[in-house]
C-alpha cells in the first residue's frame, strides 16, 4: 500500500465584533462565533457563510473573503484561531470542488438555522447554511471526518476541540503572517 500523500487545509475560527457576532458570544458564552475554511496558510481565499456586503447583515450567503480584502480587511482587529488540518491530497482536492459546488449553487445564510442550534434541534435546509454548518458540512461531504454531530449542529467553537487539529496561530487576523 502506498503512503498516504499528505497535505493540509485550513480553518479559522473567528471573534467579530458585529451585532451578531456579539449576541452569539454572549447567549453561548462564547469568545469565538464565526468559522471558515481555507485551502491554503495566506488565508487570501477563505470560504464561509457571512456577509455578502459589509454594513448589511442580511444580505448574507456563500462569500470568498481573505485577510486582506472583505470583511477582514475592514475588521482587521478581529481575533482568530487558525486551525491545521492534515489531509490527503484526493481529499483535500475533493473539499475543493465541494466548496466549488456550494459557490455555484448560491448558498444563502440560514438565520433561521442559527435558532434551531442554539436549541439544539438539528434543521437541515436546502441551499441555506450558516458559517459553522457549511464548514461541517463541507467537510463531511469531503470525507474529512472532525466532529461527530449533525452539521447543522455544529458551532464555530466546536473546532476548537478538534483533536487532529494542530493550532497555527491565534490573535488579530491584521497581525497573521502566512507560516
Amino acid at each position: 500500500m502506498e503512503p498516504r500523500e499528505q497535505d493540509y487545509i485550513y480553518i479559522m475560527v473567528s471573534k467579530t465584533n458585529t451585532l451578531l457576532g456579539i449576541v452569539i458570544q454572549r447567549l453561548l458564552g462564547v469568545s469565538y462565533n464565526h468559522c471558515s475554511i481555507a485551502l491554503d496558510d495566506s488565508l487570501e481565499e477563505v470560504y464561509s457563510m457571512g456577509r455578502k456586503e459589509l454594513w448589511n447583515m442580511f444580505a448574507a450567503g456563500f462569500v470568498v473573503e481573505g485577510r486582506n480584502h472583505g470583511f477582514f480587511a475592514a475588521h482587521h482587529r478581529s481575533d482568530i484561531v487558525l486551525l491545521r488540518l492534515a489531509v490527503s491530497r484526493a481529499e483535500k482536492e475533493t473539499l475543493r470542488q465541494v466548496i466549488a459546488e456550494y459557490e455555484q449553487a448560491g448558498c444563502k445564510y440560514n438565520l433561521l438555522g442559527l435558532i434551531y442550534c442554539y436549541r439544539g434541534i438539528p434543521a437541515e435546509r436546502e441551499n441555506r447554511m450558516f458559517c459553522s454548518q457549511f464548514v461541517a458540512e463541507a467537510l463531511q461531504r469531503a470525507e474529512i471526518h472532525v466532529l461527530d454531530k449533525p452539521s447543522s449542529l455544529v458551532r464555530p467553537h466546536d473546532f476548537l476541540s478538534v483533536s487532529s487539529a494542530e493550532f497555527v496561530y491565534t490573535g488579530a487576523i491584521g497581525q497573521y503572517q502566512p507560516v
